[in-house]
């Protein structure tokens, strides 16, 4: 509602293209873009995103789908202690969060209980430790 009037608000439309661009339109406005475009186009709106009055939840919401075994990389600030997180997302790009080493060590608890809860155990011959995962995404 603005005011005492319903605004409509039609949704922005996207559709592949034979040529790998993406078109995106909204009434009788179209644009074309690259994958490389695309990716900035995410990066501007999730800056502008982040800026909004209404934040993000507090909750994460239900879980609609995953990405499974994303590529991972890790990187130490040895001065700060704190860790960049770095992720794959197969339709977000790389995203990245840094870790004050208070986090890092909550999350080296965290996954030490779920390793010990479902009695995981390393396989022979088959690491797949952050140095295969930092130098090879797939």
């Amino acid at each position: 509602m603005y005011g005492s009037r319903l605004v409509e608000f039609e949704m922005l439309k996207s559709r592949l293209n034979a040529d790998g661009t993406v078109e995106l339109s909204m009434g009788a406005e179209a644009v074309s873009l690259t994958a490389r475009e695309m990716d900035e186009q995410i990066q501007r709106l999730a800056r502008v995103r982040s800026q909004m009055s209404e934040p993000v939840p507090d909750e994460p919401p239900l879980v609609e789908s995953v990405v499974f075994n994303p590529a991972y990389a890790i990187r130490m600030d040895h001065m700060t202690k704190a860790c960049l997180l770095r992720l794959r997302h197969g339709g977000f790009g790389w995203l990245n969060f840094e870790l004050p080493p208070q986090e890092a060590l909550n999350m080296k608890r965290t996954w030490s209980e779920i390793v010990y809860k479902l009695a995981l155990e390393p396989s022979s011959g088959t690491y797949e430790g952050p140095e295969r995962r930092t130098t090879k995404p797939h």
